[in-house]
């Protein structure tokens, strides 16, 4: 392949004017990381978790509701018009008001642009989300991402750039047989063998935490010069997931999609498929670009599972606080006649227990 063509900023500024950082450590870490044994294992360990996280969430859709979403597909409509419709021209305008330089502004625009990734699908099972409609999206946002990717880069990137950027198609179709082979599969052990489905649901919701801490601990050790980014940069990141969370969630609701949906489609929005974007970013850029431009998708790949595990302590602590809501306005309204039965219910259940 013939070394891609860099932005025309570029040919005038360097990095090392756009960044602190000395592009001489930006080559070696990029050129070090791509070569390792580490990265060679990290892929694999990291594939094998998904396969496994994807199955466990297979197991969890009764073919029933799936059927349901594929001949009334409104919740998978939503989804896509919040994900490829929505959240660019929000990370388009997001990347503007921050005032980012125009390379780490690409790496934000493409980005936002990607589709949704399989992490969706634990948080959704973690949420209460509607899990079918989670596999759903994602699969269908990954097929989508082949026309829907290159026609957003085209409409935003102009701002920044010119230049035609690579589309990873044939990493498109490996994520989604990654994501739609083994929850298909999942999907069957449940139809078939629920017993089975049971023990694999826990054990993709484990692979899914293990997952989680695996993609962490890779990123910080691999890309630590990631850390040294710009306060413009973390502010973007940290902002990012939650506007597709707010914008997903209030695209579904004026839709009238009831909450189950509605969380599904904020986590489909504010989580991006990672991997896709830093293969694209490989393919069409040299190292010193690549160093440069890929700036934000790192952090991101950080702060989006931060974010997410934020979302998921609001959704228990919500949870929480509407149960504890129920527990006082039931024992408001309790008679002390009914107080005194249940006292004397209490009692004897003791007793009982205690002849035992």
């Amino acid at each position: 392949m013939d070394e891609p063509r860099m932005f025309q900023i570029i040919q005038n500024t360097s990095i090392s004017n756009i960044h602190p950082l000395n592009e001489t450590v930006f080559n070696e870490t990029i050129t070090s990381t791509s070569q390792s044994p580490l990265k060679t294992a990290a892929d694999f360990s990291v594939k094998i978790t998904l396969i496994l996280v994807m199955l466990g969430m297979g197991n969890t859709v009764e073919i029933k509701i799936l059927i349901g979403h594929l001949k009334r597909p409104i919740g998978i409509a939503i989804g896509m018009l919040s994900q490829f419709v929505v959240l660019p021209a929000v990370t388009f305008g997001l990347a503007h008001a921050l005032q980012l330089p125009p390379i780490p502004a690409l790496g934000m625009l493409v980005i936002g642009c990607c589709p949704g990734g399989t992490t969706t699908n634990v948080f959704s099972y973690w949420t209460d989300g509607d899990v079918a409609l989670s596999i759903s999206m994602t699969a269908v946002s990954t097929v989508l991402a082949m026309g829907m990717l290159p026609l957003n880069l085209l409409i935003y990137s102009r701002s920044w750039t010119d230049q035609p950027l690579i589309i990873p198609y044939v990493n498109i179709l490996i994520s989604f047989g990654l994501t739609l082979g083994p929850a298909l599969l999942g999907i069957f052990i449940r139809w078939k063998f629920s017993k089975v489905a049971d023990v694999l649901v826990k054990i993709g919701s484990v692979a899914g935490a293990l997952a989680i801490l695996l993609l962490l601990t890779l990123l910080s050790i691999q890309y630590p010069f990631m850390y040294h980014s710009t306060w413009r940069i973390y502010i973007g990141t940290l902002i990012l997931p939650f506007a597709g969370f707010l914008f997903g969630y209030l695209v579904a609701l004026l839709l009238r999609q009831d909450h189950v949906r509605c969380r599904t489609i904020a986590l489909e929005t504010g989580i991006q498929n990672f991997p896709l974007c830093m293969s694209l970013l490989t393919l069409t850029y040299s190292n010193d670009v690549f160093a440069e431009i890929s700036l934000f998708p790192l952090l991101y790949g950080v702060t989006c599972i931060l974010c997410s595990l934020v979302f998921l302590g609001i959704y228990r602590l919500v949870e929480r606080m509407k149960l504890y809501r129920k527990y006082k306005k039931s024992s408001s309204t309790e008679t002390p006649e009914d107080k005194a039965v249940n006292s004397a219910l209490e009692i004897k259940s003791d007793n009982v227990e205690i002849r035992v």
